[in-house]
């Protein structure tokens, strides 16, 4: 309340006929009764007053501003619904302590947008944010969901048509995908023509179209390739279709501005009433495509775009990635977050591999939860991650061992770009390597190797090719590492299914992104095999556990001092390995490393 009091002092002191705001006014601007707020006259000659507007944060909030008694400048730019101006937008920040001097400065940014929007300026800025002011003046308030390539050409598309949402992407394949993914198979959808229209200037507020033939005006000033495409559709579409305008932001972005086009009263006609007919005075199949566009109605929709998350992103990754195949050999606590972290940034195709159930031992530190115990791990991942990234085209689940999977079907592997092997496991991991080597194609892309050291205390991500040092040259006969990073005086349990190591999730998480970033690396081409890299623990984690780093890993790469550090080491290349061109075998199921699950 005192910041209140010193701004009502100010208020009264430095703008006279100032007026404080009732709570029926402040209701009536869609505020509660813990706002606060006054009326404030515009200088000039023009009509018109100025709502300061403070919430029950203040001064931890910023004051918001609007317009009141100027509808001449409602669609200016910065001017949002109901007249609220854009001054810091939501990433503002102010100084708390002097809540006067936020306000006086903001009151004078606010007159000073009035004042440019009055003399016809900040007209460009109608290109810099262009989906919001598209956003503010839609004329349909329905949701249009896009999947599309950022691509700068016209074409055509593919829609569904919901009752709460249209969905539009580059076919009727990746409709039926994001749609079966999300929302589970229903094999009675059916699709509908769309287009997407590649402008050369996106359009100003007072050039939005209002009707399909003002639309099919602006294709044909903006659009040298569209209209055709765009003729193309209104000769074709049933009943309603949706155009997708797309352009280049001055900021260099791709806007998307949605339009449903209707055949006139579609939506109303019902029952034996006829139709009106579009084709009136022309025979069927001969009405030129601008008659069409005139006699049919656009209306301007909310765009919704389900690859948003790319925006995110560095420039092209997502896309890239895209195109990638990936198999995840191993789905326990490292292969199910790693998994996931590859889904999130955008790989098209996954295939998860493991013959393992999901316990309730298992829930601590695994993307799977209670409700997942007694299932197939990677048949529940797959069903758990399909609806949450729809985008991927494949999320396949295999419940078995990568050699059963391979004795079933030979080339199950030949496809993928790369292969990550997150089993844990010496002897799996060591035929996986000699199959590499073998020369036979089964196995030719490059395999990701990852494992965790006892208790977490370091992890390890290696990527090996099909030639150069092999996953055999750093490890002894029965898969003993030789240099290892820790050393533990407490081992965790043993028991006859293998040691179980003792960490969580907070542990397990940075192990999780150090394979998984390197995977990225290795299929957006940024590396080469043989590559390795390790994760080193804070020493506190070390400590706790009763571990320390180990003297070889000291001797050969430095003292990793408290940890806590992303290290490139290199991989030796052992002469006396055999990086063997057949199979081996080994004499013992000693583990290579601990990936509990």
């Amino acid at each position: 309340m005192a910041a209140i009091e010193q701004v009502r002092a100010w208020v009264e002191t430095e703008i006279p006929d100032a007026q404080r705001l009732s709570g029926a006014q402040l209701l009536a601007l869609g505020r509660n009764e813990s706002w606060d707020g006054w009326r404030l006259p515009l200088p000039g000659s023009e009509a018109g007053s100025l709502n300061l507007l403070l919430d029950a944060e203040f001064p931890y909030s910023l004051p918001r501003f609007s317009l009141d008694g100027r509808s001449d400048l409602l669609r200016a730019p910065h001017i949002e619904a109901g007249g609220r101006l854009c001054l810091a937008g939501d990433g503002g920040r102010a100084d708390t302590l002097d809540p006067v001097a936020v306000v006086e400065y903001s009151h004078r940014e606010a007159l000073a947008l009035i004042a440019e929007d009055e003399a016809g300026g900040n007209r460009d800025d109608y290109l810099l944010d262009f989906d919001a002011y598209w956003r503010r003046d839609v004329t349909r308030d329905f949701r249009i969901r896009t999947w599309l390539r950022p691509e700068a050409r016209s074409r055509a598309l593919a829609a569904w048509h919901g009752q709460e949402f249209y969905l539009v992407a580059e076919n009727t394949d990746d409709c039926r995908t994001w749609l079966n993914n999300r929302y589970g198979v229903d094999d009675t959808r059916t699709f509908k023509d769309a287009v997407v229209i590649w402008l050369d200037r996106l359009p100003e507020p007072d050039n939005y179209p209002n009707d399909a033939g003002s639309l099919r005006r602006l294709v044909a000033e903006r659009s040298p390739d569209g209209l055709r495409v765009f003729d193309r559709l209104m000769t074709t579409m049933i009943e309603r279709a949706t155009v997708v305008l797309t352009g280049a932001t001055s900021a260099g972005e791709i806007a998307q501005a949605p339009a449903v086009i209707e055949d006139p009263n579609v939506a109303r006609a019902s029952g034996k009433a006829p139709k009106p007919s579009v084709s009136k005075g022309f025979r069927p199949g001969h009405v030129p495509p601008n008659i069409l566009a005139i006699r049919r109605s656009a209306r301007r929709a909310t765009v919704e775009r389900v690859d948003a998350w790319l925006g995110r992103m560095r420039a092209g990754e997502g896309a890239q990635l895209a195109e990638k195949r990936v198999a995840v050999l191993g789905c326990g606590s490292v292969g199910s977050g790693v998994a996931k972290l590859l889904l999130q940034s955008g790989l098209g195709r996954a295939v998860l591999v493991d013959p393992d159930t999901f316990a309730w031992a298992n829930v601590g530190r695994h993307e799977l939860g209670a409700n997942s115990v007694g299932k197939n791990k990677a048949a529940a991942l797959a069903d758990q991650f399909r609806p949450m990234y729809p985008h991927a085209r494949e999320v396949r689940a295999e419940p078995l061992s990568w050699q059963s999977l391979l004795r079933r079907e030979p080339d199950a592997l030949r496809g993928c770009d790369l292969v990550l092997s997150l089993i844990g496991d010496w002897n799996a991991e060591s035929a996986l390597n000699d199959l590499q080597r073998s020369g036979t194609g089964e196995l030719s892309s490059p395999v990701l190797y990852g494992w965790l050291e006892d208790q977490a205390g370091a992890a390890h991500a290696l990527a090996i090719g099909c030639n150069g040092a092999c996953l055999r040259c750093g490890f002894g006969a029965t898969g003993t590492i030789r240099i290892p990073a820790t050393a533990w005086r407490r081992k965790g349990p043993v028991a006859c299914g293998g040691p179980t190591s003792i960490y969580g999730a907070i542990e397990l998480a940075p192990a999780q992104a150090a394979v998984a970033s390197l995977a990225v690396d290795l299929l957006l081409g940024r590396c080469a095999t043989p590559v390795r890299r390790a994760w080193l623990a804070p020493q506190p984690v070390l400590e706790h556990g009763g571990g320390s780093w180990h003297p070889s890993w000291v001797d050969r790469f430095g003292d990793p001092g408290r940890g806590g550090v992303l290290t490139a080491t290199p991989w030796p290349e052992d002469p006396e390995c055999p990086c063997p061109h057949h199979p081996a075998t080994s004499p013992s199921p000693t583990r290579l490393g601990v990936f509990a699950s």
